[in-house]
């Protein structure tokens, strides 16, 4: 078995502020938030946070607000990390960005390699 290590890959370049393009080259918001990898997440129903405001809190409170993610997903998301885009026009909310959907990171734009109707909401 081999140990986590932590992120790897362009999303540990993310930061909130950041502008977020789709593959096609159009803007789908902005990052609001950076959850990195955590393998070992508490996940599923009958969990709950050690203490009031705790980190399992902080997780749940980032999906709850007009979320259509099920439970099955937001503990992928949990486990494998994501960035939280506020979006705007069309695809105004929010929309989840896996670290694989993640093509680079330059300067103050995050690349995507997918299209923005793809992206978890």
């Amino acid at each position: 078995m081999t140990e986590f290590t932590g992120p790897t890959g362009p999303i540990r370049d993310v930061t909130t502020g950041m502008t977020v393009v789709d593959a096609s080259g159009e803007t789908v918001g902005t990052v609001d938030e950076v959850h990195l990898a955590d393998a070992g997440a508490a996940t599923g129903a009958g969990q709950s946070p050690d203490e009031p405001g705790g980190p399992v809190t902080w997780i749940a409170d980032a999906f709850r607000a007009g979320s259509e993610l099920n439970q099955q997903a937001q503990d992928q998301l949990t486990r494998v990390g994501y960035i939280r885009v506020d979006a705007r026009g069309l695809f105004s909310g929010h929309r989840y960005v896996e670290p694989r959907e993640i093509a680079s990171v330059v300067g103050d734009q995050v690349q995507l390699s997918v299209a923005a109707d793809q992206l978890l909401k």
